[in-house]
């Protein structure tokens, strides 16, 4: 597998993963437990994603992020708390 492409399929999950877990974080809110699971689940992706690459001999890319996509989500939050 080429390493945009091992890339891309762990950027999906992160996607995917993070905007299902801060949607329900919004809109009714969520335990520790279920805090904890989601911190635990993005780091495995990193470092599921990290274990390919080495085992594919390919060099570590920084880690992924899109800040654009954070600040809307603390905005929003924020929002929300101001509502309460």
């Amino acid at each position: 597998m080429s390493k945009e492409s091992i890339v891309e399929n762990y950027k999906s999950q992160h996607t995917i993963l993070t905007n299902d877990f801060y949607a329900k974080k919004r809109s009714v809110g969520v335990t520790k437990q279920e805090q904890d699971a989601f911190d635990n689940a993005h780091k495995l992706i990193f470092t599921s994603m990290k274990d390919e690459l080495i085992a594919g001999g390919y060099k570590i890319p920084k880690i992924i992020r899109n800040l654009a996509q954070e600040i809307d989500e603390l905005k929003a939050e924020i929002e929300a708390l101001k509502v309460k």
